[in-house]
């Protein structure tokens, strides 16, 4: 009776709330009907565990979830999935809330969420989700996380005899996870165009082993900190064969290959490679032809992408939304721009981060990435901006080389404060902007 009285509740709840307050309405039905029934999900009927897919991790949830979703959509099968971003146990739940009938039973043919990687085995108590996507495990928001053992240690606990690990060999902390359980699919990049290697200087320090805590050595990095690794003491990250490889990547050409079968891409970044060939990785293990698989991904567009090109002051802004508290995807913008070798103007932005109580301002994120790559690239300004951080930012990239008489500081990253900065450079250079702007989200 407590679940049939949550369903109704949170339902009538939704439709309220679409119609006056939609940007409520990701969280708060669910919310609702967890308050009500704390086991909600658990009660509902004909969920069929095969076809439930949990996507996790640190960087590439939200685009690889879009892909998984459209690809089994697009193939005929009727998916749940919470594209909008919403991904703990209430955003999950709303989610689902407008598949389920009222007599309790899902209407959908498979479950694709993205999954907060600090409580995804919590939310796999009531929805019991065969496979569990692991993207990456990374240095990420500080504040809350810590260091990355911390969360390493939360997705151990979704291991279990009844679930498909899919963990990306490129990766040691999510590769790692192999180590404890026979049922898991590895995937992963081989070396491309745009893999790189790092100097002998302060950014070359490599990871432990999360075996035997030795320094690990990577062959190449395909981005930031991820690429072909193996342990030098103890062999880990080896030779031992990917189950699913994205091979003969032409960026110029966007496709690339699996098993000898091409598929399109629509990035010129590797960063999204990792979210297609765990796609395609899920997708086949599903029962997904491989016909139907690259017919969608030829097909896709990514709703929630963190690539934007918009026009501003005459000029052209090419705006990459950053997590600013991970230094792994700065690299990897920064180095997107370093190999545009045109005229630019660079703009990057650091604020208070402000998830909880008390705001915090963390100076050594902006340390934690390497800048030197745009330095000799085209830059005819840079432009650093931040309530908090601004001048320190700047004072990191003098450290680099960059010359002070093309710098400006901006006191924030309001967009007019933004459009009146470019308005003031002459030309019309293309500007790239790194940082998360919550000014700009729609």
């Amino acid at each position: 009776m407590r679940f049939y009285l949550a369903l109704y509740i949170a339902k009538v709840i939704s439709k309220i709330l679409h119609l006056v307050a939609k940007e409520r309405g990701t969280i708060f039905p669910g919310m609702i009907a967890l308050k009500i029934d704390p086991d909600f999900l658990s009660h509902v009927k004909g969920i069929n565990s095969e076809k439930v897919v949990f996507v996790t991790g640190t960087n590439g949830k939200s685009t690889t979830t879009n892909l998984i979703n459209h690809v089994l959509t697009h193939s005929g099968l009727k998916v749940s999935s919470n594209l909008k971003g919403a991904n703990m146990l209430t955003g999950v739940t709303t989610a689902l809330l407008g598949d389920i009938s009222l007599s309790g039973k899902i209407t959908t043919d498979a479950i694709v969420m993205e999954t907060d990687e600090r409580y995804v085995s919590l939310i796999r108590q009531q929805l019991p989700a065969k496979y569990v996507c692991i993207t990456n495990v990374q240095k990420d928001q500080a504040q809350r996380n810590g260091e990355p053992s911390y969360i390493l240690d939360k997705l151990k606990r979704v291991v279990s005899s009844d679930v498909t690990l899919f963990v990306n060999k490129n990766d040691p902390n999510s590769y790692s996870l192999s180590t404890m359980t026979k049922n898991v699919i590895s995937y992963g990049v081989a070396e491309n165009s745009h893999s790189y290697n790092k100097g002998d200087d302060f950014f070359s320090v490599s990871q432990p082993c999360p075996c035997c805590h030795n320094p690990l050595h990577f062959k190449t990095y395909n981005i930031e900190n991820i690429g072909p690794f193996e342990c030098p003491e103890c062999g880990f990250g080896g030779d031992v064969k990917t189950d699913y490889l994205a091979e003969n990547v032409d960026f110029e050409g966007k496709t690339f290959e699996v098993d000898g079968y091409k598929y399109d891409f629509n990035f010129n970044t590797a960063y999204f490679l990792y979210c297609y060939i765990l796609a395609i990785a899920v997708s086949e293990e599903i029962g997904i032809p491989k016909k139907k698989i690259a017919a969608a991904l030829t097909a896709f567009k990514n709703i929630r992408g963190r690539l934007e090109t918009r026009k501003i002051a005459g000029k052209t802004l090419h705006y990459i939304k950053m997590k600013q508290e991970n230094s792994e995807t700065t690299q990897s913008s920064l180095n997107l721009i370093a190999r545009d070798k045109n005229k630019k103007i660079f703009m990057i932005g650091y604020d208070e981060y402000l998830d909880f109580f008390p705001p915090l301002v963390i100076s050594f994120y902006p340390f934690d990435y390497d800048p030197r790559g745009i330095l000799h690239s085209g830059v005819k300004k840079w432009i650093c901006m931040s309530t908090a951080m601004g001048h320190a930012v700047a004072l990191r990239f003098l450290y680099d080389g960059f010359d002070e008489k093309d710098l400006i500081v901006l006191p924030d990253s309001k967009e007019e404060t933004i459009e009146k900065a470019l308005s003031e450079i002459p030309g019309d250079e293309p500007v790239y902007l790194v940082e998360e702007i919550p000014y700009w989200k729609k």
